[in-house]
């Protein structure tokens, strides 16, 4: 058990590891301290030896809040993934959501907390998933790829989503770039009192921003797992992963499990959308037009092998980041750009240990390798490429 879990680990550490030696060698090579630049960066992720006056506690809370949406987002790009799909388009489906979170939350705006806000939530998983599930039906019925698709799914969205608040329906008032505000009863309470009534580590309270999507995060990470080892769909989505020609003479269909696949996704990435709308911003702005969240998710369903535990840890590290450039920037004097290189850097490291299985499933790609002896004679449909389906 100790062996699988140390072999399991291996590669996701070995990347991190990797990426950070490489940044370090960067920073050096451009002037900069890596020692000092890592400590911020540290430090405005995990509030931990903080030399700069910066609070500890606001520092995690900042971590937190972009924590959140990387889960159900990365969440968005791991089950696909389990059916040998690639979602590419998690930040399409992310700003779908938003856009009809936000939609809701300004038309009934006068609504309860208590109807309003599970409308906006439901609503943003429902744009999500009508999003990815243009992509899935294509794959599904004519074999079109979801790389392709996806990624053309995320600039319509981006676009659709600059029509609506530059001089269109969702504008706030001419000359502005962002939307009306939702409705009060359609925003995520913060789990800390919103009134000053504490005061932690010297701050009120009402300066921490973590906000109670994080429940809802954590509750899809888990629906995420049950779904995928515990009921008969998740064992659909595997098999036709590990090889379609054998998920079909087990008698599943694949074409209705890669659109279920797709639509459960766009749904989780939806959900992530709204729960920024509802949660921290309020309003769409020309910040979601270059949002990179959706494109984070992918590195971290990957970092996190497709597990929900994986997930959430590799989520905390990309928030982390996220949080810790600004203080970085202000402490030792190292561009907060590094993050990104960072980040560039571990989904390459990462990418590179799947080349081989990306190849087996990209078709034209692959190719028969030898089997061990040991392996039965069925096994050569477990590593069968995801080729375009095809319905007996």
């Amino acid at each position: 058990m100790v062996r699988r879990l140390t072999t399991g680990l291996a590669m996701p550490l070995g990347s991190v590891l990797l990426a950070f030696v490489l940044g370090g060698l960067i920073v050096a090579a451009t002037g900069g301290n890596p020692f000092s630049a890592y400590a911020a960066l540290v430090c405005g992720g995990f509030g931990i030896g903080c030399a700069g006056g910066e609070n500890p506690g606001l520092q995690i809370s900042n971590t937190i809040v972009f924590v959140i949406p990387l889960i159900t987002a990365g969440i968005a790009v791991a089950l696909p993934f389990r059916a040998g799909l690639f979602n590419i388009g998690a930040e399409g489906q992310l700003l779908a959501g938003s856009i009809a979170c936000t939609a809701i939350g300004i038309k009934f705006s006068s609504l309860p907390s208590p109807i309003l806000l599970p409308m906006v939530l439901v609503g943003g998983m429902v744009g999500g998933a009508l999003w990815a599930g243009v992509a899935g039906v294509l794959k599904a019925t004519i074999g079109a790829h979801e790389v392709v698709t996806t990624i053309m799914m995320n600039y319509i969205a981006q676009w659709f989503l600059r029509y609506l608040i530059v001089g269109g329906p969702l504008q706030l008032a001419p000359g502005t770039s962002k939307s009306s505000p939702i409705g009060a009863g359609a925003r995520l309470a913060t789990l800390l009192p919103n009134d000053n009534s504490l005061i932690i580590l010297g701050l009120p309270s009402s300066v921490f921003r973590v906000h109670t999507g994080l429940l809802i995060a954590l509750a899809a990470a888990a629906g995420f797992a049950f779904l995928l080892w515990r009921t008969s769909l998740g064992y659909e989505i595997r098999a036709v992963g590990q090889s379609q020609k054998a998920a079909r003479y087990a008698g599943i269909s694949v074409r209705r499990t890669i659109i279920v696949t797709m639509l459960i996704a766009g749904g989780f990435a939806g959900l992530a959308g709204a729960i920024e709308i509802a949660g921290v911003d309020h309003n769409l702005t020309d910040k979601y037009f270059s949002d990179t969240t959706g494109f984070d998710a992918i590195a971290v369903a990957l970092l996190g092998l497709g597990s929900a535990v994986g997930i959430v840890l590799a989520a905390i590290l990309f928030g982390a980041l996220h949080a810790g450039g600004s203080v970085m920037q202000a402490d030792a004097g190292i561009s907060g750009n590094l993050v990104f290189i960072l980040q560039a850097l571990i989904l390459f490291s990462i990418a590179a240990n799947f080349v081989g299985a990306i190849r087996q499933r990209i078709p034209g790609l692959g190719r028969p390798t030898a089997l061990p002896p040991d392996l039965p004679p069925a096994a050569p449909m477990m590593t069968e490429a995801a080729a375009p389906p095809t319905e007996a």
